[in-house]
């Protein structure tokens, strides 16, 4: 089994969420519909609240043992206005909910509703099902909020049940940690370049999750359009 540490932990989640949150903020400003403008201006906020999480945890772990747990966003979120804190807190762990939630509203502001419910739903669906192939795939991490801290629960992917696959990925993750040793030895450009080496492997994990969702998103959505089309006999603009 791989080691938990924070940067398998949270990384792939931040260089994820990197991706995403500029996405759904476009999506704000572009929205037509002052709802579904509002929603995903919520979803990137939670998303960016995530990378935040993410950091401190890798932040926190430079300092010392992970141990399966880290002080999180909680402490900073008891500052904000009674409920508040607990509203944020709601939205960084239920995001996909909120983004089904933007679809919903997406379609009920629609001129066409049943189309476009058939449409967005189809997309939602796709996207969720494409992370969650990754995810059994490729592996994934997760955090549970006890107490104040986070239980980090890492989970490996069916990739791993294959002596090669197994093989062959730690092998470059254990390439990539020895050259980073060796290079954050060195001074400036490559102490940079060993740091970013580190986190390479962090780095294709999280960017193929972005753009295994984004694809099935769009590829459900033009599907959708489709299927609207078929259903209801009228054309999706």
């Amino acid at each position: 089994m791989a080691a938990c540490t924070a940067i398998t932990a949270f990384a792939p989640s931040i260089f994820a969420k990197s991706i995403f949150a500029p996405r759904r903020a476009n999506k704000s400003v572009q929205a037509e519909d002052a709802p579904v403008s509002i929603m995903n201006g919520c979803v990137a906020t939670a998303q960016l609240a995530k990378m935040g999480e993410g950091i401190i945890g890798i932040a926190h772990d430079s300092k010392g043992s992970l141990a399966a747990k880290i002080v999180n966003i909680d402490n900073a979120l008891k500052e904000v206005p009674t409920g508040t804190g607990r509203l944020a807190r709601f939205g960084m762990e239920h995001i996909n909910g909120m983004i089904g939630a933007t679809a919903a509203i997406k379609a009920l502001c629609s001129d066409d509703k049943e189309s476009a419910a058939i449409q967005e739903g189809t997309a939602v669906a796709g996207m969720l099902a494409g992370e969650k192939t990754h995810k059994l795939i490729f592996g994934s991490s997760s955090s549970k909020c006890v107490d104040g801290v986070n239980q980090i629960e890492v989970k490996e992917g069916l990739y791993r049940e294959i002596p090669l696959f197994r093989k062959a990925a730690d092998a470059a993750v254990e390439k990539c940690n020895k050259e980073a040793e060796l290079l954050v030895e060195c001074g400036g450009v490559k102490k940079a370049l060993g740091k970013a080496l580190k986190l390479a492997p962090s780095g294709v994990k999280g960017g193929s999750f972005a753009l295994t969702s984004i694809l099935c998103f769009a590829g459900a959505h033009s599907f959708g359009g489709e299927l609207a089309e078929a259903v209801t006999g009228r054309e999706v603009a």
